[in-house]
């Protein structure tokens, strides 16, 4: 996982991406991932499986649907959450000045054989250019995705997501948060600045903090591969692009102080800028089986073939004006 990163621009240092509070305190969470979570990390595959019960009546055939395509059947490592590589050490490649090259093999039974990951620094500006490969044993179909998370200043309102184009957003069908979480599960909207709320009229998720303490999750599907975030409180903007002709989503986790219980504690406050070929986080089955998303048309998972990997190409820079 990428951590404490700082970029340049112009006679100062930014530091564009978040740090979970409770690293380092000691103490041991679960899931398996939080022990590592840091500013960002590919997702192999991407998400967690939920429960029937858990969404709303329009997605609990999609989470419950058993992978019965003998070429995709489900290992161990498939139910951890985000994927293998995000709780196993990786194994150095090489290193240069400006490159490091890490790759992971994973278990005998996983239908993934191998991930290498590039990471390198532009030396003619403030940005990161990113790679990642998939290699498959077997052919097979997985949810994939990729999961920066950016830190938000306490002003509210004063960082700014301009997601670019997109085919329509949809809201997660279980919350996220019981109790806490305002936008209405499962409802398909047009405009990030108009989210349709559980009780009622819309709401604006393009400016953050949000004014209260929330936890949301929404997926812009059919984007076109670039998004814009400006922190007006830093005076500083940032471009993430990517091939969203393979990841043809942008998952936007809003945790917002939402989560009152440890380790988040109500201190936690990030943005998660997610390109996924996913339906959510919810794993494989709900991505792999007919889906709100991919019965609109786009694909919640990624063909995976052993005669070709799969590679991802993105890049995080900072925006000079």
């Amino acid at each position: 996982m990428l951590g404490g990163v700082a970029l340049k621009r112009g006679d100062r240092q930014v530091r564009p991406f978040y740090e979970p509070p409770w690293i380092g305190d000691g103490t041991h969470q679960r899931p398996e991932l939080l022990n590592h979570m840091r500013s960002e990390f590919p997702c192999v595959p991407f998400g967690v499986s939920y429960a029937r019960e858990a969404v709303v009546e329009s997605w609990q055939e999609s989470v419950t649907t058993p992978v019965t395509e003998s070429h995709a059947l489900l290992d161990s490592s498939d139910d951890l959450l985000h994927g293998y590589g995000c709780v196993t050490d990786w194994t150095l490649v090489r290193q240069t000045d400006l490159e490091i090259e890490i790759a992971l093999e994973y278990p005998p039974a996983s239908p993934i054989a191998r991930l290498v990951r590039v990471v390198r620094a532009d030396p003619n500006g403030p940005a990161i250019d990113f790679s990642l490969a998939v290699e498959a044993r077997k052919e097979t179909r997985r949810p994939i995705g990729l999961h920066p998370n950016l830190a938000l200043p306490s002003l509210a309102g004063a960082f700014q997501i301009d997601p670019g184009a997109f085919r329509f957003g949809v809201v997660h069908p279980g919350g996220p948060e019981p109790g806490v979480s305002r936008a209405e599960p499962g409802a398909f909207f047009d405009r990030l600045d108009q989210v349709p709320l559980r009780a009622g009229g819309t709401a604006a998720f393009d400016r953050f903090p949000l004014p209260h303490n929330t936890e949301e999750i929404v997926q812009l599907c059919g984007v076109d591969g670039a998004v814009i975030l400006t922190d007006d409180e830093s005076q500083v903007a940032y471009r993430l692009c990517w091939d969203a002709s393979v990841l043809p989503s942008l998952l936007l986790w809003i945790s917002n102080r939402g989560r009152s219980y440890g380790p988040w504690n109500s201190h936690n406050l990030c943005l998660g800028v997610e390109p996924v070929a996913s339906a959510f986080e919810l794993g494989c089955r709900a991505a792999l089986a007919a889906n709100p998303i991919n019965e609109r048309g786009i694909p919640t998972a990624i063909a995976l073939d052993p005669g070709q990997p799969v590679e991802f190409a993105y890049r995080f820079e900072v925006l000079t004006q």
